[in-house]
């Protein structure tokens, strides 16, 4: 029997398999061949025999060759041993780099650790040193408080006067005395508010303070200022910069062209234009919003356009804070030129169909508290020393004491460690400066010094009403002022007759300076060539001027803001 021609195969995708399978194939094929007895062979099995052979010769050919495969393994190997050793070699060096930065580190904890008990060590001592320092400072104002006492009481005499050269001493030691009124009139302010611009002034010296100074007025290009030289340049506690001119011409010209230099001094450098100030007494709260400044400040030009035509008005406030609880209270109103303030002080103030009478406003006539140390005499802006609650008198803003709300908490001033608040009206160092202010109250000018136009003479003491009346001698008043000298009156001509000096022999226990009389005024009169009669004080004067002077160095400390009371 012939042995039957095998069935068509699909030949599989490996190699393997697929010659596996060929030659099973053709092993059955070769059986019906041979057992076929001279049958003819299909033609189609010889077709799928044929395409199973060239199928797995082209899968053959596609096999990559074995050597290659395993000399692609063995340099894969190798540098994977490579990378190997690499990577241990950077973790040892890692390793080793962690433990340097952990030792490091410890020392640096150890440093910081001594660096913390040095630092507590340090703020106990300053603590005790702060201590030990407030103490010596209530101690020396104690001290300063007595002496002054005493030498308010006792009144000094003529003899006194001159054996301890009290005018010479007034008039050359700057720390008893303040600038001039001629001084103030040459007088810049630049405000800095920079705290980097500030701290590089202060480490410069006076000379190159001033050379600073020069250099950016200089540098401005502005060619009516460009050849100014200031002649002095300071830095006030505050951190701003007071200079001095050399002519009041020199400071109008500088403060009118501040734009151009002020910004090189550097920072936050602005030029203060002054103000003068004028308190005006009775006015009806309820007539005044002080929100809508700018419809009162009108009101008030409008009203006074008759006595101030070309007034300027930069501010306008109560007094006090309490002003608003009152049914009328005080105004401070600041003006621009002392003229118009000057004639405010003499013609008083019109508001609403009302004449207020006025006074020059002092900003030393009031109390000065700073709002973190709560000590006197410097504001908060100003102050280097500890933050201080008002309430218990610890180390924290006010604003944050836990026991401000509680009224029966217990108090402590940090003024004078009293039980009471640090702004308590029974406070004995309050009292002291309220007092102080009182003193400087009494013995404030009259009038602000007024700069004029040409200056020729220095009037001290006599001033005329206004410009109209400046031929009336009876309408003239205390105000200082700048203004060109006058003639002599004919009247003031020294007699020559014995009888006449025999009758100022007698009378002179009764004289008295009056600042009516014409005659006291002393003018310097350049337009006269005529030698004149020097005025030497009389020893009245100098018993006078010796008093005033204490009463200005017990008034020289107080100092006075608008925000803080």
């Amino acid at each position: 029997m012939a042995t039957p021609w095998p069935q068509d195969e699909i030949w599989p995708t490996d190699y393997r398999e697929h010659a596996t399978n060929l030659s099973k194939y053709l092993q059955k094929a070769l059986s019906a061949i041979d057992n076929g007895d001279g049958l003819p062979v299909a033609s189609r099995g010889v077709r799928v025999a044929l395409i199973g052979a060239l199928t797995l010769i082209v899968k053959m050919q596609s096999t990559p060759d074995l050597g290659h495969v395993y000399e692609a393994v063995k340099n894969g190997q190798a540098e994977i041993k490579t990378a190997a050793e690499n990577l241990a070699q950077h973790i040892n060096s890692l390793k080793n780099d962690l433990n340097e930065t952990n030792t490091q580190a410890q020392q640096t904890m150890e440093e910081v650790q001594r660096s913390s008990e040095i630092t507590t060590d340090a703020k106990a001592a300053a603590k005790e040193a702060t201590e030990i320092g407030k103490a010596t400072m209530k101690m020396i104002r104690d001290m300063k408080l007595v002496s002054q006492q005493n030498q308010a009481n006792a009144m000094p005499t003529y003899a006194n006067v001159l054996a301890r050269g009290g005018l010479a001493a007034s008039m050359h030691n700057p720390q008893n005395q303040k600038a001039s009124p001629v001084q103030t009139l040459r007088e810049i302010i630049i405000n800095i508010r920079d705290p980097v611009t500030i701290a590089n002034i202060r480490m410069m010296s006076p000379r190159g303070l001033k050379s600073h100074v020069d250099l950016a007025i200089e540098q401005s290009s502005n060619e009516h200022i460009e050849n100014i030289k200031v002649v002095s340049s300071n830095q006030l506690k505050s951190g701003d910069l007071s200079i001095k001119t050399a002519t009041t011409a020199d400071m109008v010209a500088l403060r009118q062209f501040a734009e151009d230099w002020e910004q090189r001094i550097g920072n936050g450098a602005t030029v203060r234009i002054p103000t003068y100030g004028v308190l005006v007494h009775g006015v009806r709260t309820s007539s005044m919003n002080m929100d809508n400044f700018e419809l009162i400040r009108d009101g008030i030009l409008q009203d006074n356009k008759p006595f101030i035509p070309n007034a300027e008005i930069k501010y306008i406030g109560w007094l006090t804070r309490s002003s608003s609880t009152k049914s009328a209270s005080s105004v401070v109103v600041e003006l621009t030129r002392p003229e118009d303030a000057n004639k405010v002080i003499d013609e008083g103030l019109i508001w609403q169909g009302e004449v207020f009478q006025c006074e020059l406003y002092d900003r030393q006539c009031r109390v000065r508290q700073c709002f973190q140390c709560h000590k006197y005499g410097h504001i908060g802006t100003q102050c280097k020393a500890t933050i201080t609650c008002g309430y218990c008198a610890q180390d924290h803003a006010t604003r944050d004491c836990p026991t401000k709300s509680d009224r029966n908490a217990p108090r402590k001033c940090a003024a004078c460690n009293g039980p009471h608040e640090a702004w308590n009206n029974q406070c004995p160092t309050r009292k002291q400066e309220v007092n102080k202010a009182k003193a400087a109250s009494k013995s404030r000018p009259r009038y602000h010094l007024e700069l004029e136009s040409s200056v020729a003479g220095i009037t001290t003491g006599i001033r005329t009403r206004d410009r109209q009346n400046e031929s009336n001698p009876i309408a003239r008043t205390g105000r200082p002022t700048l203004e060109p000298g006058r003639p002599r009156d004919a009247n003031s001509s020294r007699s020559r007759s014995p009888t006449k000096k025999q009758q100022k022999r007698a009378n002179s226990s009764n004289n008295q300076i009056t600042p009516d009389d014409p005659r006291n005024e002393i003018v310097v009169n350049i337009g006269s060539q005529r030698p004149r009669r020097t005025l030497a004080p009389s020893r009245r004067v100098l018993e006078t001027l010796d008093a005033n002077r204490q009463i200005t160095q017990q008034s020289q400390q107080m100092e006075v803001d608008d925000q803080e009371c």
